[in-house]
């Protein structure tokens, strides 16, 4: 008996995966081919031959369909930037590391896909949606700002959890995030360098890197400082912001 309720649940796990896996596959041919607004639910429900009870069972909402399917372009996004970050030389720059992490995520946007990947970063950053899709994508977010804060971390022997790195490497994914789900007719295309190829991308991290390695390099310097105490006690503050601190 207790063989075969072992059996009945595996068989219902593997039908129920199979389920999610082509409910995955059916939204994603209908979002790529139409757009998220001409799509419905049913439209959805009826090409994967389910009822409407059987989708909202994976997914609460078309919103949360969308999510499911493109949190898996970024997540794919994400690991390609940290295989490519991995294979750089030894004497790669700062810049460069950062760059490599970014840029399969900017590529998108050269995609034939990219109106559905800015209706994806606006909902994932912006939607109220609190369902599973929509955490597990701030949770993938949250692991490429880390991934970020890691490089950052050890390019200038700072802590990689500190305020400062943490919070640059946010600075990081704001800025690409913002150009990538602005849409067209908001910002001169000139200026968008998520579709404008890497060496716009390039001049965005680098104003943000410098930033953060000027601030790390005052503070490295501070042990050998004689300044004033006024000015020793206002650095210290300062000092104790990269040491730690709170960036949610």
């Amino acid at each position: 008996m207790g063989v075969r309720i072992k059996v009945k649940t595996n068989r219902r796990e593997r039908n129920t995966i199979a389920t999610r896996a082509k409910i995955f596959a059916v939204s994603h041919e209908l979002f790529s081919e139409k757009g998220y607004d001409a799509v419905t639910v049913q439209q959805i429900a009826d090409k994967a031959d389910i009822g409407i009870g059987t989708l909202f069972y994976h997914a609460s909402s078309k919103t949360e369909l969308f999510l499911m399917v493109y949190n898996s372009s970024l997540e794919h996004a994400i690991q390609a930037g940290r295989n490519a970050q991995q294979n750089l030389p030894a004497n790669a720059s700062l810049c460069e590391r950062i760059l490599a992490l970014s840029l399969p995520m900017a590529d998108s946007m050269n995609s034939p896909e990219a109106g559905n990947f800015a209706r994806y970063h606006k909902e994932l950053l912006f939607g109220d949606s609190n369902d599973r899709y929509r955490r597990a994508g701030i949770d993938l977010v949250r692991g490429f700002e880390s991934e970020v804060a890691c490089v950052l971390g050890d390019a200038l022997h700072i802590d990689a959890h500190s305020l400062l790195t943490r919070l640059s490497a946010r600075a990081i994914f704001a800025a690409l995030h913002l150009d990538i789900a602005l849409p067209e007719t908001d910002l001169n295309p000139a200026t968008r360098f998520a579709s404008a190829g890497s060496m716009s991308l390039r001049m965005q991290i680098e104003i943000i890197v410098e930033g953060v390695q000027n601030i790390a390099a005052q503070h490295a310097a501070l042990d050998h400082n004689e300044a004033n105490p006024d000015t020793q006690t206002h650095q210290a503050s300062w000092l104790d912001v990269i040491q730690g601190g709170d960036a949610s």
